[in-house]
């Protein structure tokens, strides 16, 4: 009986580097020992040559003989139905015993053969417990971080702390696979590797393959010498091998051991962390000395990779949402825009905020061959020639790139302004389109030594070797603007769709008649719209007074029956329901305000005040509040409404007092004179200004603005309140063609100002 060395016989060289096998070394690391039995009956079809120490046999007595020569059948019988139960691959080790020694025992499919790996038992079963407190710090970290950054830096901690490596990152790869040092964990004396860059050459593609079918791997010592495997060679010399994709002591690339040894690294283990079925990344970790830790240990970090990679998704969602809450923010202003303005085109305000809405320097809408453009757009010759070739050249209706240059040459004399771009056509004419630009940011990139030296070629043999290099090399990097954020391109599409019939309405214009019917089909959606808006807003109230009901029935009726946790519960979902009623009154008292009708008459703003202040007797007296006031005029308005609006404004000032201080509100009227915005001949406009001054809390006045909006509460977790109070206050001035300002100090107070025309 013959037996055939799997080791391949060839060497790395400049011209095979790339299609190097790494998933069938024919060796392994020598931490442990490796049988592959075939599945049908359990014979040995290849053996890790030390297994002559291990059983004290000579290969030859090994291989082609069933395991029950060497192993109790009791153990393999427990064995084989645990593997058959687990699937094709075990997520716990197994214990063999040898000559009264045990081994931890991993098992795995390769082909038509079980690949058992066999190391040492040296587990303290005694460290399982600490996988829950483990979970536990996970949880504090996941609520403590506030972004995905921070989170891997928490990881990066944690895994230091559980594996005892010298140095512990976290890599974050690109599109192209170039990585960088995301997050890093280290011990104090050595140098930082944080936010360097470094090329995918690093790792080639078949090692990116497995590390997405192998998530975890170890090299105890990068001076170890591989172990070769064997197996009985079949008859006519056929090649033999073993797909080691799935093992953990497989043996790895030379010349990947040398790229360690270049990096003064003697041992490393590795995480994969997959998102989207993709290489997301990798938890890296170093040691100076040789290292080797236990399967628990290596369990342990291996969840850390898997707790993180449920939380990519997430926080790049919630990254996201802060972006689509501003762009939605803008998209209703744009909304508000068009309705106020019809047709909108040549509008600057309107054409601005279509810019802003993608955080672009500049922005042309080509239509019919006319351009209207906002901030910094090159020569209308040259945004003719960019829309008419990406008519051409992108198959879809729109196209987003950072770096245009990379696609459109022309690009790199426009840089300035046009180095990144994002485009949406329009109709199918070539040249309709809208094009937001985005102008170069010049930056320094640093990578972990040169990239564009990557490997070296031994010029005495003629074999590649990785850089000998890691110092910090810089890069700068031109022609390239900030990358398009999703919620950015899906703001776009949105646009695109809005200016497409905004366009079309201009279009429509020189046809009165189609114009007219068109309108009246708008208006008519509009009113159904706002019919069913109505109507579901009404309904919701009727289920929430009946949960307000039974809950009382209940608490009323059969208190002393249930549990005082349920008690608390039916409390708390009373609370509930009484605030999303307030917030549904609030919501159709806002709504009203929108389509609100009401002649115009005179009111006295005294008798408006006189009757408010009765209205809120109980709250002033509560809180000891005086209030000053002066001679207020009368003005053109809907009294109720400017009632509302006095007993928001003065509510406020009561809610948002300050503890064990007696509120003071000053209110007052002057009058001032506005000069016409332009030269056209117009009157001077008159205005009342009523202030209200309070001696509360106050505010951040960088906030002064975002206050009037609806659901903003700076304030949320001390004071109850919907959030609509200030927008509807700012919604009644709006509909009297007046303006209403707020400034504030905290804790001095703060002050509004309402504008009203004098007549």
């Amino acid at each position: 009986m013959k037996i055939k060395n799997l080791v391949p016989d060839h060497e790395v060289t400049i011209s095979n580097c790339e299609s190097e096998p790494i998933h069938i070394p024919g060796s392994i690391q020598p931490h442990g020992f490796l049988l592959a039995v075939k599945m049908l009956d359990y014979s040995i079809a290849f053996a890790s040559k030390n297994c002559e120490t291990y059983f004290q046999l000579p290969l030859n007595e090994i291989l082609g003989k069933n395991l029950n020569l060497f192993f109790d059948n009791e153990e393999i019988n427990t064995f084989t139905a645990q593997y058959k139960s687990d699937g094709s691959e075990m997520d716990r080790p197994f214990v063999f015993s040898l000559h009264g020694k045990h081994y931890s025992t991993s098992a795995h499919k390769s082909g038509d053969t079980v690949v058992l790996e066999m190391e040492p038992f040296t587990e303290d079963h005694s460290y399982l417990p600490e996988l829950y407190i483990q979970t536990k710090r996970f949880a504090y970290h996941t609520e403590r971080s506030d972004n995905l950054k921070n989170l891997c830096q928490d990881i990066a901690n944690e895994t230091k702390l559980i594996t005892g490596y010298d140095r512990v990152m976290i890599y974050r790869f690109d599109k192209n696979y170039n990585g960088e040092v995301y997050a890093e964990s280290k011990r104090e004396d050595l140098e930082s590797f944080f936010g360097l860059h470094y090329p995918h050459t690093d790792i080639p593609v078949q090692a990116r393959e497995l590390y997405l079918r192998n998530h975890v791997r170890m090299i105890a010592d990068v001076e170890y010498e591989p172990v070769p495997l064997y197996a009985l060679e079949e008859e006519g010399g056929a090649a033999i091998t073993l797909d080691l994709s799935l093992s953990f002591l497989r043996s790895v690339s030379p010349i990947h051991i040398q790229y360690l040894k270049n990096m003064g690294v003697a041992a490393s283990f590795s995480i994969s962390l997959i998102h989207n079925k993709k290489l997301w990344g990798l938890i890296s970790c170093h040691h100076d000395t040789p290292k080797y830790i236990p399967y628990y240990a290596r369990l342990a970090a291996h969840l850390q990779a898997i707790f993180l990679q449920s939380q990519i998704e997430v926080r790049k969602v919630a990254d996201e949402f802060e972006i689509t809450k501003e762009t939605n923010k803008k998209l209703q202003e744009l909304s508000e825009q068009f309705t106020k303005e019809q047709p909108f085109i040549g509008n600057k305000l309107t054409l601005q905020l279509i810019k802003t809405l993608l955080h672009a320097d500049g922005l042309a809408i080509i239509h019919n061959g006319n351009f209207f453009t906002s901030g910094t757009v090159p020569a209308k010759k040259e945004m003719q020639l960019m829309a008419d070739w990406l008519f051409k050249n992108t198959k879809n209706e729109n196209f987003n790139t950072a770096r245009f240059a990379d696609d459109y040459l022309p690009a790199k004399a426009l840089s300035n302004s046009v180095a990144g771009i994002c485009y949406q056509r329009l109709s199918t004419l070539p040249g309709d389109a809208i094009l937001w630009m985005r102008h170069e940011i010049q930056t320094t990139k640093l990578w972990g030594g040169d990239p564009t030296k990557a490997m070296f070629l031994d010029n005495k043999n003629h074999l590649i070797t990785p850089r000998k290099s890691f110092a910090a090399w810089s890069e700068s990097v031109k022609y390239q603007s900030t990358e398009w954020q999703r919620p950015e391109l899906n703001a776009a599409a949105a646009i695109s769709l809005v200016v497409q019939r905004q366009l079309h309405l201009t279009d429509l214009i020189a046809e009165e008649k189609k114009y007219r019917s068109l309108n009246e089909q708008l208006q008519k959606s509009n009113d159904e719209l706002s019919n069913m808006n109505w109507i579901s807003t009404h309904d919701l109230k009727e289920p929430l007074r009946k949960i307000q009901m039974y809950a009382s029935i209940i608490l009323e009726k059969h208190s002393h029956e249930i549990p005082d946790i349920v008690n608390s519960n039916i409390v708390r979902m009373q609370a509930s329901a009484a605030k999303m009623q307030r917030l549904i009154e609030a919501l159709v008292s806002y709504a009203s305000l929108m389509h609100d009708s009401a002649r115009f008459e005179e009111v006295d703003l005294n008798s408006v005040l006189k009757e408010v202040v009765m209205d809120l007797k109980e709250e002033f007296e509560e809180k000891g509040a005086t209030i000053d006031i002066s001679a207020l005029p009368i003005v053109d308005g809907i009294s109720f409404q400017l009632h509302q609006l006095f007993v928001n404004i003065i509510s406020n000032a009561i809610k948002f007092a300050k503890q064990d201080v007696p509120v003071v509100i000053k209110i007052s009227c002057t009058t001032f004179t506005t000069e016409p915005a332009t030269n056209a001949g117009e009157a001077p406009k008159h205005w009342f200004k009523i202030s209200f001054v309070d001696n509360g809390i106050g505010f951040n006045n960088t906030f002064k603005n975002d206050i009037f909006k609806v659901f903003n509460r700076l304030n949320a977790n001390q004071y109850i309140g919907s959030g609509i109070g200030l927008a509807i206050s700012k919604k009644i001035v709006e509909n009297h063609n007046g303006t209403i300002t707020a400034t504030g100090e905290l804790n001095q107070g703060a002050q509004f100002d309402i504008c009203l025309p004098t007549g």
